[in-house]
């Protein structure tokens, strides 16, 4: 019986709530995936890009950018199309140099939302770090003195997790130390992988002077708001959007919650900083009704 109404309600919501489009939800185009699975599924190759572009043209699909995605939700605009918006997560330089030349071929809006410490050479990238060390041990001895097997890559999976988890776990503000100590009987460089890896702010004022592409914020650090004091996520999310407006010469009016983590007291302020849409980092398709600022994902 209990199954039986969760069923009818679910057909009712998708009644009153219909589909009107897709967010997607990217992060990195490459031409060679990750032979880790956390890592390689933040990738796509420049074909199945172009392959999903097409996907969508094929089924009539409305390419649109992050402006046009407000005004349809803020004044509950139906279209008679549904519509598609890409997006990218957090400033990677592939966007660029692989991505944006495959958008103006199709003349396809995009947006990337921008943590600033990416193209201000701060970031710290210990997952594709992690990865390198991974790929040339056959046994991982972090620092607290704890030993992984990781000779296989099954196993170097495994180990990924598990550190993973501990990153995550420590909640330390002082992140950079405790991955320090973690990897300390490695040699890498975080501010070398980050020059290696992320946006420039040459790339994005390149890229924010061609219509296509809308330049949004992603905070300043990638830290969870939801962990944070609200004087820490006002500084998030009001000085990732002036540094960002400093160096594009354009108002940033759109936000992405860093790992889709959000409560109603971020959410506030997330209005407050004079953001017109927020996106979480899933939960599916734009539906009637929905929040500007709890725009689900794909």
């Amino acid at each position: 019986m209990l199954t039986l109404f969760f069923k009818i309600k679910r057909k009712l919501y998708k009644l009153f709530h219909p589909v009107w489009g897709d967010i997607l939800m990217l992060h990195r185009v490459v031409q060679k995936q990750s032979q880790l699975e956390a890592n390689r599924q933040m990738e796509i190759t420049p074909e199945f890009l172009e392959k999903t572009i097409l996907d969508y043209q094929a089924r009539g699909y409305l390419f649109v950018s992050l402006d046009e995605v407000h005004e349809i939700v803020s004044k509950q605009k139906r279209l008679r199309q549904k519509f598609v918006c890409f997006t990218f997560d957090d400033g990677y330089a592939d966007n660029y140099e692989l991505a944006y030349p495959i958008f103006k071929k199709y003349n396809c809006p995009f947006a990337i939302y921008v943590t600033t410490d990416f193209p201000d050479g701060k970031a710290l990238l210990w997952w594709y770090v992690l990865e390198d060390i991974l790929m040339n041990s056959d046994e991982l001895i972090l620092g607290d003195g704890s030993r992984s097997d990781c000779s296989t890559i099954d196993k170097k999976n495994e180990t990924f997790v598990l550190v993973k988890q501990k990153i995550f776990d420590s909640q330390s503000p002082q992140i950079e130390q405790t991955l320090n100590q973690l990897f300390t009987n490695y040699n890498y460089s975080f501010k070398d992988k980050n020059k290696s890896l992320a946006l420039s702010w040459e790339q994005i004022r390149i890229l924010s002077t061609d219509n296509l592409c809308t330049i949004a914020s992603h905070t300043l650090s990638h830290g969870v708001l939801t962990n944070m004091s609200d004087d820490r996520v006002k500084t998030e999310l009001n000085e990732s959007k002036l540094k960002l407006e400093r160096q594009i010469g354009k108002k940033v009016f759109h936000f992405a919650y860093p790992y889709g983590a959000w409560n109603d007291s971020v959410l506030i302020q997330v209005a407050d900083a004079g953001y017109s849409t927020a996106v979480l980092a899933n939960g599916g398709k734009v539906r009637r009704d929905n929040s500007q600022f709890k725009l689900q994902r794909i």
